[in-house]
């Protein structure tokens, strides 16, 4: 296999060796024969080559070895010389060419090379990467928190925040933002009503419980139940998939009175229909014909 040095391959090689070592300290004992050594590690391998510089352009091949040995770059490396060894990488310790008489682009070398091994991250590397998620992390609280104080000033406005913004719902206590959908009970529809609490059940479901508890002690929480059923929203399909914990018997409760309201008005309407057409019959009618029989 031919020695080969990032892109360039040597070729004329006439010799090349390693020289592998041991940083041993060696401890002297008074009185006793012998020492003991502290291992510290092996030394950087080191590889020592020597030979002629051959190939289609020898002055590329040279200027590229000198600028890898003048800027310390690491440069991979590759040779039977080092098999065994965990040598991947390499940098240029000492480089020395001779140009040859008489041969323009014939050069002799003497390169020693050592192992290169990738230094460790320095204890603050992942420092920079944190501190942006913090500063992203403050930016999103600073405008769930803005958007919050928005909603409270102008409870017409939550939806359309919502919307926007679902994460300023996380900054609304839950009398907060009973006292908000209280405000637009009005105009905030059955289909608004599922959608807000779709919202809050994805980013604050704990919160759900006192909401719920907001809007029945303000005797609203039956106006909402009864839109939900007028409208055909199914509030328990629209919270699918979240994890409501403790507030998805709340939820069930809230889903099982619309559709308990929604058949019952269903039930109001074919009673009415039924109504005004026994109000309009007349048994006799088909009979006043006969009296007019001669």
């Amino acid at each position: 296999m031919p020695v080969r040095i990032g892109k360039i391959e040597l070729i004329g090689l006439t010799q090349i060796y390693t020289e592998d070592a041991r940083n041993l300290v060696q401890q002297r004992v008074p009185g006793q024969s012998g020492s003991v050594f502290q291992d510290l590690g092996r030394e950087p391998v080191t590889v020592v080559m020597e030979g002629l510089l051959l190939g289609d352009d020898p002055q590329a091949a040279l200027e590229e070895l000198r600028q890898a040995q003048m800027k310390a770059t690491p440069m991979s490396f590759a040779s039977d010389a080092i098999a065994g060894a965990d040598l991947t990488d390499v940098l240029i310790a000492d480089f020395q060419v001779r140009q040859l008489a008489g041969h323009q682009n014939r050069f002799s070398f003497f390169l020693r090379v050592k192992e290169y091994v990738e230094p460790p991250a320095t204890q603050d590397a992942g420092v920079g990467a944190v501190d942006n998620a913090v500063a992203g992390d403050a930016q999103s609280w600073a405008k769930g928190s803005t958007d919050a104080a928005g909603v409270l000033q102008n409870p017409e406005s939550l939806m359309d925040a919502v919307g926007e913004n679902p994460d300023l719902l996380s900054h609304l206590s839950p009398d907060e933002l009973g006292s908000v959908v209280n405000g637009t009970k009005g105009s905030l529809s059955g289909k608004s009503f599922g959608s807000l609490m779709g919202a809050l059940g994805k980013v604050n479901p704990g919160a759900i419980i006192g909401f719920v508890q907001s809007l029945s002690q303000a005797g609203s929480l039956g106006e909402f139940i009864e839109k939900l059923a007028t409208e055909g929203i199914n509030i328990l399909e629209q919270m699918t998939g979240l994890d409501l914990g403790a507030a998805l018997d709340i939820v069930k409760g809230i889903a099982g009175a619309g559709d308990f309201l929604a058949k019952l008005q269903a039930v109001g309407k074919e009673a009415g229909a039924l109504g005004s057409a026994i109000g309009s019959f007349d048994p006799l009618g088909p009979f006043k014909d006969l009296e007019n029989l001669p």
